[in-house]
């Protein structure tokens, strides 16, 4: 989703789409490491286009051809403490899920701080979908913690809480390292899995009950190519493989009886265009 300083966007995208799926549920552009506040007091805000060829979201396929923008406003209070907050909107043409097509937009607001080496985050999420009749509204708030581990790889992972429709949570652990192989193209590549308790939707049983596929939901790699084109713009191309647990449905279109149940592995491909300010 993007490599800068507190950027909770992707965080916060895609929990929105994985909060409607719970109940339906990743910024979102996809999970990262928390953001590390610097000193200065300067606001600072970027704005982002995408395309994604999947839009899957903790481990499940919510659709194809996914069309996002995002906007997020960052502020450093002091050396100790930064404010950030944005919207997110993402649009699917092809899921079966949710009756073809849905739209979603996520708002979201978090305080950060360093204590020692550790960067902490704490936010909230409202997930809104609008004109679509399968996920409901719903609210989350996360906690994030990282910090740099060794040979430049950063460690984290984010706690998500849905107090709202779903009541459940979220953990997904993270390593992320980053390589600069010239001047104006970089390397970003992340793994992580995911678990959860009402959040994974579960295989259907022989009387067709669908409830939560609770503990461990699968894991995923990913690598983007962030090319900054000219100063603060940045094109960044990437890949992501997800492996799904067996007992989840990894497939939207297993809920309408059409796809394949459980264990579904996904190779997903997409590009993002951000731009600084």
């Amino acid at each position: 989703m993007r490599k800068h300083t507190k950027y909770v966007g992707a965080l916060a995208a895609a929990s929105a789409l994985a909060a409607g799926y719970a109940s339906a549920g990743t910024s979102a552009p996809t999970q990262s490491a928390p953001a590390t506040v610097s000193s200065g007091s300067d606001l600072v805000g970027q704005v982002h286009v995408g395309y994604g060829s999947q839009y899957e979201f903790r481990f499940v396929d919510l659709g194809s051809d996914l069309v996002e923008a995002g906007l997020n406003l960052s502020y450093d209070i002091n050396e100790n403490f930064g404010l950030s907050a944005g919207a997110w909107y993402g649009s699917v043409t092809d899921s079966q899920t949710f009756g073809n097509s849905f739209n979603e937009l996520d708002l979201y607001a978090a305080v950060s701080t360093n204590l020692g080496p550790v960067s902490l985050e704490l936010g909230y999420i409202y997930y809104f979908f609008s004109e679509t009749p399968g996920p409901d509204d719903t609210q989350e708030v996360y906690l994030s913690a990282g910090m740099d581990v060794f040979w430049g790889i950063n460690a984290s992972a984010t706690y998500f809480y849905d107090f709202d429709s779903n009541n459940g949570w979220y953990l997904q652990p993270e390593l992320t390292k980053s390589f600069e192989l010239t001047d104006c193209l970089g390397l970003n590549l992340s793994t992580g899995v995911g678990i959860s308790d009402g959040h994974g939707r579960q295989l259907a049983d022989s009387l067709g009950a669908v409830g939560t596929a609770d503990g461990f939901q699968g894991w995923y790699v990913k690598a983007e190519l962030p090319w900054q084109v000219r100063e603060n713009v940045t094109f960044a191309p990437y890949v992501k493989y997800v492996d799904a647990d067996s007992d989840l449905v990894s497939d939207t279109p297993s809920v309408a009886g059409t796809g394949t149940l459980g264990g579904r592995e996904h190779l997903i491909g997409g590009v993002k265009l951000t731009v600084g300010f």
